[in-house]
């Protein structure tokens, strides 16, 4: 057998090795080679890595994933709209519910600007998360593949989108059909009204300068185990910018805030209104007025029909075992318990983009 010298052997498989990477670089892609070769990036592309744990939830003094998964939404905000561009959930190990409608929400405002490609890196770490990004077509946004279902064909419903209420009464009737298979009248008539309230509330005040068609939020609806969870989001300017023009407000920081409301009057005897509102927020915190929102109409006036607080929301949360309210708004988070049938008010370190409201419920 007649011998191959060394060095031509080598030769050979550095140019086998050359035209395998030019052949990858014709479809785009490239190779790290290591010791073991993975797909790195395709050539040129965007990669914006999740976080671990995608959430919203944690907050006071653990505020980690919070902020992680704020910089996740800013980075598909700026650039996911950048050329090719692949969203790598590959070390996801996590997702919660309301994070996953933020997430979908950041997607969707986006993607319908750009015009690169986009593909997902699926997580290699958990098969739920993979199953959860399918369930609700997170790969399809990101992919950019057209896609529409009807609430009353599906099982389990995905993150839905709409504007105004054009979707409202469908949603309702999946949560009586699909959720509460023996909804009574009475327990129909609760969720109609806190599921009406808040897409109305975005309707009427998240969005004041938008024309009708550009009110747009998202709603994500899912039960695991016997809890119920139902979250709208929008991304409008928020409750702590829109309460303060309620004919309400001053009236209702007269009452529930004394100390601030005689620091407003006291800077401003004149109480231009003007003047009065670009000081609010250096008296007044985020949370606390997410709270006035919570509380509307104190004085007993009910002068303005809407926004009169999230009466029922309230109301549902407070008639049902083990309900919990969340609402997140600019730098205020307020959550309410039903057990302990008063409030809690936090200080985000980071400010939230837009409104969510969710509800956990605990079904019969």
């Amino acid at each position: 057998m007649k011998k191959i010298d060394p060095n031509r052997e080598l030769y050979r498989r550095r140019a086998g090795v050359a035209r395998w990477l030019n052949e990858l670089s014709r479809k785009g892609l490239s190779y790290s080679v290591r010791k073991e070769s993975r797909v790195s990036k395709g050539a040129g592309w965007e990669v914006i890595v999740a976080p671990k744990i995608i959430s919203i939830y944690s907050f006071g003094e653990r505020t980690k994933h919070y902020e992680e998964t704020l910089r996740f939404l800013d980075d598909i905000k700026r650039r996911f709209l950048r050329k090719d561009c692949f969203i790598d959930f590959s070390k996801t190990t996590s997702i919660t519910a309301a994070a996953l409608v933020v997430v979908y929400a950041a997607l969707d405002d986006v993607r319908i600007k750009r015009s690169g490609k986009a593909e997902v890196i699926w997580s290699k770490t958990n098969k739920r998360v993979n199953a959860i990004l399918r369930a609700n077509n997170i790969h399809k946004l990101i992919k950019g593949v057209k896609f529409s279902y009807a609430l009353d064909s599906v099982k389990a419903m995905p993150v839905v989108s709409s504007v105004g209420n054009e979707m409202m009464e469908d949603i309702i009737d999946f949560i009586q059909k699909r959720v509460y298979v023996d909804m009574s009248p009475a327990t129909e008539h609760i969720y109609g009204d806190a599921v009406s309230e808040t897409i109305n509330n975005v309707r009427l005040h998240a969005y004041p300068d938008a024309a009708s068609n550009d009110k747009k939020w998202w709603l994500m609806c899912s039960v695991v185990g016997k809890q119920l969870y139902l979250a709208i989001y929008d991304t409008g300017v928020g409750i702590p910018k829109t309460v303060v023009d309620r004919p309400w407000f001053w009236r209702a920081v007269e009452i529930t805030h004394p100390d601030k409301y005689s620091d407003l009057v006291a800077a401003y005897p004149e109480r231009e209104k003007s003047l009065l509102l670009a000081l609010v927020p250096t008296k007044i915190s985020d949370e606390d007025l997410i709270y006035l929102s919570m509380q509307g109409d104190v004085s007993g006036t009910k002068v303005d029909k809407h926004g009169q607080g999230s009466k029922s929301i309230m109301a549902l949360v407070n008639d049902t075992e083990d309900g919990v309210l969340w609402v997140f708004s600019n730098k205020g988070l307020y959550k309410f318990n039903q057990s302990d049938k008063k409030p809690e008010l936090y200080r985000l370190p980071k400010s939230f983009p837009g409104t969510l409201v969710q509800w956990n419920i605990e079904l019969p």
